[in-house]
């Protein structure tokens, strides 16, 4: 059994199409399935930046930093 991919040009009117007649437990499903699929996307548009950043070397003084800040804020 094949199944037919979407063609991209058209998914976005195809899928409005489909939300427009959605019901209401539908609609929660969707908007719930696009938070998580952002999520992901931010997530790994995070790692992404951080690792560029760790292999920069930008990251190389957190830890001295890090005793800086905890001297400076001591509640003595």
């Amino acid at each position: 059994m094949a199944t037919t991919q979407p063609i991209p040009k058209d998914l976005r009117q195809q899928m409005m199409s489909r939300i427009e007649l959605a019901s209401e437990d539908d609609l929660v499903f969707v908007n719930r399935m696009f938070l998580l699929a952002e999520k992901d996307r931010l997530w790994k548009e995070i790692q992404e930046d951080a690792a560029a950043e760790r292999a920069a070397g930008k990251l190389d003084n957190i830890p001295e930093l890090i005793r800086q800040y905890r001297a400076k804020n001591k509640t003595a």
